[in-house]
């Protein structure tokens, strides 16, 4: 179905609440009736776009603890579409928690701000996958073949509930001995004025993204568990891949098919105690289909002041080496320098972040300033290629 034209750039659209597609336990609630009331601009301008598609996080739809290319796709779409998917989180429908209504309410939650699908997962959905986190897809797009780029802006991302958890669980996250018991903690969000209330004196401003971006392994590796992520995205987990980053994957399965989860309303870099700050959000992609581009071996990421590259390995070491490897071919494909040159621009304006330590892959992200370049970088998604 399509939705209503919404504004592109969306910086209070992400903090204004709930999103289009919301619903609690007993109440509705509608983005544009907020918008109204706030005053916020809904006409046509030419960041506007128009939602051709939303996918539902619906118990069918979704896939609990795995990335699945085997599953049915939920919808098909031609490139160019604006889809919009709702997700869940996992906090609060685990094994070790009570369930969502118990988990949340004791935590001072209404049980009208209980999503009435995280509900309906948690008693319908088999627990079948090696993670913890619900997976909403997979879309496919239309003419996408193994060897192509399949391009993802986010343009948007919504809040569905006023609150999310963190929780640490025994002998995992970045301190495993010193921290050997389970502890969650349900924080509230002031969604008018875009932080988290951790306590009376302290708040941390909301930077929503999905810790989950995908597309499907190849069938070859078939299904895999939800935590670590690989060459197809995944549980990526990297901070600042919120609204207006535009995201390349390799594709290598017909359709690409695109999964997505693990709603983040904020996380530090590391995420160390092994969760971020957990909630149910409703990201907005437009997908754009590169046919006939050079085969790349791992995703890539840019926003309007950044190009992020990516390491992923069970060593942090090994992470960091991909990673700069990754930033020097993207360097020589798409500045035209020379290894050596690109080695040492990383070195002298590089900056290079541990994503995470706690999804059996570790993860390195690698920025490189788009304004350094006197002539510009934008991604030119025809020619990422393979490693230099």
């Amino acid at each position: 179905m399509k939705r209503r034209r919404l504004m592109k750039a969306a910086g209070a659209l992400g903090v204004l609440g709930a999103g289009t597609g919301s619903q609690f336990l007993g109440e509705n609630i509608d983005l544009a009736a907020a918008q109204e009331e706030d005053g916020t601009d809904t006409s046509e301008s030419d960041d506007a776009y128009e939602v051709d598609t939303v996918v539902e996080s619906t118990p069918e739809n979704v896939v609990w603890g795995a990335i699945d290319p085997t599953k049915e796709p939920v919808e098909r779409v031609e490139s160019g579409s604006v889809v919009q998917i709702e997700t869940i989180s996992h906090e609060g429908i685990l094994e070790d928690q009570p369930g969502p209504e118990e988990f949340f309410t004791n935590a001072g939650i209404p049980e009208s701000d209980i999503l009435e699908d995280q509900v309906r997962v948690y008693e319908e959905v088999p627990h079948d996958g090696g993670g913890p986190h619900v997976v909403t897809g997979p879309v496919y797009i239309e003419d996408a073949e193994p060897g192509d780029v399949l391009e993802v802006e986010v343009l948007d991302i919504d809040f569905r509930v006023p609150y999310g958890a963190n929780t640490m669980r025994q002998r995992k996250g970045g301190l495993p001995s010193e921290f050997t018991w389970n502890d969650s903690e349900v924080i509230e969000f002031d969604l008018e004025r875009g932080v988290a209330e951790l306590s009376d004196t302290t708040e941390i401003p909301l930077e929503p993204f999905q810790g989950i971006m995908a597309v499907g392994p190849t069938m070859t590796t078939g299904r895999v568990n939800s935590v670590p992520p690989g060459p197809f995205g995944g549980n990526i987990d990297i901070q600042g891949t919120g609204i207006g980053t535009t995201l390349y994957f390799p594709v290598f399965v017909p359709g690409a098919l695109f999964f997505t989860g693990d709603g983040h309303a904020l996380q530090g870099n590391g995420e160390v105690d092994l969760t971020a700050l957990e909630t149910s959000l409703s990201p907005t992609f437009r997908f754009t289909l590169h046919k006939n581009a050079q085969q790349m071996d791992w995703p890539i990421a840019e926003t309007d002041e950044d190009v992020y590259v990516m390491g992923i390995n069970d060593d942090l070491d090994n992470a960091m080496e991909q990673a700069l490897r990754e930033a020097i071919s993207l360097l020589v494909h798409q500045k035209d320098m020379t290894p050596t040159e690109a080695y040492r621009l990383l070195s002298l304006a590089g900056d290079f972040n541990v994503s995470q330590i706690v999804d059996i892959n570790k993860g390195i992200h690698g920025k490189i300033p788009k304004g350094i370049f006197t002539d510009g970088f934008e991604i030119d998604p025809q020619t990422l290629g393979e490693s230099f």
